[in-house]
């Protein structure tokens, strides 16, 4: 018997996923911002917490714990932060190629006037996408579980090391939503200093620990469209890289405005 073939063979009976299944669920899962007002029952978020909770780490050391939030004033604060450093975002982006700005040219408006300043305030107001959402999931990592790799890993890689493994598991809890019938956003913001800062702050989290995205998570009001995705002929460089096929800086700049804007 080939080792570890009893372990499968355990596993065989829940049906591993097959490929297509797998496929069917990676194509399917996209970022939502469009939420119902309905109370996702604790049931489901301990199933994808329970799912993701199997997603790979370094040295298995599971760096992960969870605040969830549900209480909707607590929600509402936390958008409104979100939405004051949304402004900071806008300010910065006019100075990008224009081909990757995300905003209308916005420029500075000067702190050092107030009318445009609030003008600037009024136009983020109410606009976080997750406003609606009954529940946001926040990934922590307490970086004391680096201790789980050998010294040197540690040392030398070890912050990665945990971000990856958030990385992990925060992906596996989309898929794991995704298959539950549960629309989530994918919010990056949560990580910069400033903001995640202030919800350590306003959710009693320990101030040295690592908050890993923000997961707001729901049930629809709508479903997007397919995404686009590279060609596989444009990934893969088989036995070698495919030097003829390395992109300009100028034509990432153009592809990204073409397929990505």
């Amino acid at each position: 018997m080939l080792q570890g073939e009893k372990f499968r063979k355990e596993f065989e009976k829940v049906e591993i996923a097959g490929y297509e299944p797998l496929l069917g669920l990676l194509k399917f899962r996209r970022s939502i911002r469009g939420f119902k007002r309905k109370k996702v029952p604790r049931e489901l978020i301990e199933k994808m917490i329970g799912a993701a909770r199997w997603a790979p780490s370094g040295g298995n050391s599971q760096p992960w714990e969870f605040v969830v939030v549900e209480d909707n004033s607590t929600i509402q604060k936390l958008a409104e932060m979100y939405e004051y450093q949304s402004m900071e975002k806008k300010w910065l982006e006019p100075y990008r190629d224009d081909g990757l700005q995300f905003w209308a040219r916005d420029r500075f408006p000067g702190l050092d006037d107030p009318q445009l300043f609030c003008q600037s305030i009024e136009k983020v107001k109410g606009k976080a996408p997750f406003r609606k959402a009954p529940c946001l999931i926040f990934p922590l990592a307490d970086r004391r579980w680096e201790h789980a790799f050998p010294l040197r890993t540690r040392l030398e890689r070890g912050q990665q090391h945990t971000i990856s493994g958030l990385a992990s598991v925060v992906y596996a809890l989309h898929l794991a939503a995704a298959a539950l019938g549960l629309a989530t956003q994918w919010i990056s913001d949560f990580e910069s200093p400033w903001l995640s800062g202030m919800t350590k702050g306003l959710l009693g989290i320990p101030q040295d620990y690592m908050i890993y995205e923000a997961l707001p998570v729901g049930y629809p009001t709508y479903y997007p469209k397919p995404r686009y995705v590279k060609p596989l002929e444009e990934l893969i460089h088989y036995g070698s890289y495919d030097a003829a096929r390395n992109k300009t800086t100028q034509e990432i700049i153009d592809y990204i405005e073409a397929h990505h804007r």
